[in-house]
């Protein structure tokens, strides 16, 4: 028997509320992001203390010892006020134990990132560097980032963490999430007023993309020559420990019949 359409729309305004704040960090069966993955969080927390975590996370990290322990478990990333009313926590707290009897998707489908373009590529980079305008006046991403082969005449700010390797740390559902509401407090004020567009969450999730595929591919490199020189170089001195053993085998007789002679 399905949901009353007061029950879906109820549904639907939580899983709304969850992608808008939540999905950025967290997923419901998906697996940790920057913080955990909340499938089975009411079996284990008290509803209580999810209930204060979700309200006043900046209290409970500076005076909870679990929440404590969380945060060094996570890179201490600190979770970010969301400014939730008591009925919204609820709401968010219904939404993941409804979870528990099964995964939850409430990110967007998303087209696969390998059908990126070189042209996509090139213009999420212009947009990370700040060559091209966001179209709603945001600031470029290098104002406070910095992404490693990006280019640009300075390598980028160092107010927030470095992308280098976002893609790979997020996911791609992970880092849609992150472009389309960020938690974090500076990103979050910025972009309510100027949110990116579908276009430009695209064509950066493809740049970032390309930069961490390039940077793995290389580094892979670096590790193969790193093991294969020294390689080369102890079959070489093998190759002539055993030539010069063969070669005083064959000149011990011919200095021996030099002697005689």
């Amino acid at each position: 028997m399905g949901l009353s359409t007061a029950a879906a729309d109820e549904q639907n305004a939580a899983q709304q509320l969850f992608t808008k704040k939540c999905a950025s960090c967290h997923t419901v069966g998906g697996g940790n992001r920057v913080g955990p993955d909340l499938k089975g969080l009411m079996e284990r927390r008290q509803i209580d203390w999810v209930r204060r975590f979700i309200k006043d996370p900046a209290t409970m990290l500076d005076r909870d010892p679990t929440a404590k322990q969380l945060l060094a478990e996570y890179k201490n990333v600190r979770m970010p006020v969301l400014g939730l009313t008591s009925a919204q926590v609820d709401e968010v707290i219904q939404l993941i134990a409804g979870c528990d009897s099964g995964d939850c998707n409430f990110g967007p489908d998303l087209d696969p990132i390998i059908e990126a373009t070189a042209y996509d590529y090139e213009w999420g980079r212009d947009l990370y560097l700040g060559t091209e305008s966001l179209e709603n006046g945001a600031p470029p991403c290098m104002s406070c980032h910095s992404v490693a082969g990006a280019g640009g005449l300075v390598p980028g700010g160092r107010l927030a963490k470095d992308l280098t390797f976002v893609f790979a740390r997020l996911g791609a559902a992970g880092l849609d999430a992150a472009l389309r509401s960020p938690a974090f407090p500076l990103m979050k004020d910025i972009f309510a007023e100027h949110p990116l567009t579908e276009d430009e969450i695209w064509a950066l999730r493809a740049f970032l993309y390309d930069v961490n595929r390039k940077l793995r591919e290389a580094q892979a490199s670096n590790v193969i020559l790193l093991v294969a020189v020294p390689g080369v170089l102890l079959v070489l001195l093998i190759l002539q420990l055993i030539w010069r053993r063969r070669l005083r085998g064959v000149r011990a007789p011919l200095v021996a019949n030099g002697r005689t002679s």
